[in-house]
């Protein structure tokens, strides 16, 4: 199947032009004309991924997070990005980037079911984005005991109140701390989402918002969404996912 036909396909489910206004997605790298038969996927395309996909002999590489996020105003070949646009020119693999488009049509709703939000509804209008609603009421710390199970985390850090119930809960996959507002007009029992700095922390209590701050890299868990989707297009392409650990960090 050759990679144009694939795009349109996903042009029909995750459109482009859903896509926030920073943001860059579809081709990153490659012909639309390459026939596609191994696809990897992962949340990002960093050196290590690179390789992977170079030993594996794929095709494609469908990534969350863009590889050119920004524009290139120089191409260093003994650096990244620089490197792994050469490698993938070299090795004839495209690269393919579904980001905000993916999103807003599926990523927040998917991690909603996750964690078992019931009778979702849209967290933030002026993001188009996030997703909240109902939850078996439960205590706080059950509660996160389960959404660490269901995203595969072995922590998670907390602002807010102790010894709550929860019977509410909106989250944003990756970072959404520009949602605080929202996620408390909507009167959510807890806010799950990434990347929460110390400052901001600071700020959702102050705010009296319970945040959950899950990291960034739980959006690694689209891969499942994208396995099911390219199955429906055709079966007979071979789809795997990165064994590179998605978290860029090392805890010590």
């Amino acid at each position: 199947m050759l990679l144009k036909e694939i795009k349109t396909y996903f042009d029909t489910l995750y459109p482009e032009d859903l896509k926030a206004s920073y943001d860059n997605v579809g081709l990153m790298v490659g012909s639309l004309n390459k026939d596609i038969k191994k696809v990897l996927l992962s949340l990002d395309l960093t050196r290590e991924v690179m390789d992977e996909a170079i030993s594996l002999k794929v095709d494609l590489i469908i990534t969350h997070h863009p590889l050119l996020f920004y524009p290139m105003k120089m191409i260093d070949l003994d650096t990244d990005p620089g490197s792994i646009v050469r490698d993938l020119i070299k090795y004839d693999i495209a690269n393919f980037s579904m980001h905000t488009n993916f999103d807003t049509v599926k990523m927040n709703e998917y991690l909603g079911n996750l964690i078992e939000i019931k009778n979702q509804m849209l967290l933030s209008e002026d993001e188009n984005c996030g997703v909240y609603g109902d939850v078996n009421e439960t205590s706080l710390n059950d509660y996160i005991l389960k959404v660490k199970k269901a995203f595969n985390i072995d922590e998670a850090r907390y602002y807010g109140k102790e010894n709550i119930t929860i019977k509410t809960v909106g989250i944003v996959g990756g970072s959404g701390s520009s949602m605080f507002k929202d996620a408390k007009n909507k009167k959510v029992d807890l806010y799950i989402t990434g990347d929460v700095s110390y400052s901001r922390g600071l700020e959702a209590k102050r705010m009296g918002l319970n945040v959950l701050d899950v990291g960034h890299f739980v959006e690694h868990l689209y891969t499942n969404v994208i396995i099911k989707d390219l199955a429906n297009l055709d079966k007979s392409i071979i789809v795997g996912t990165s064994k590179v650990s998605p978290i860029p960090y090392i805890n010590y």
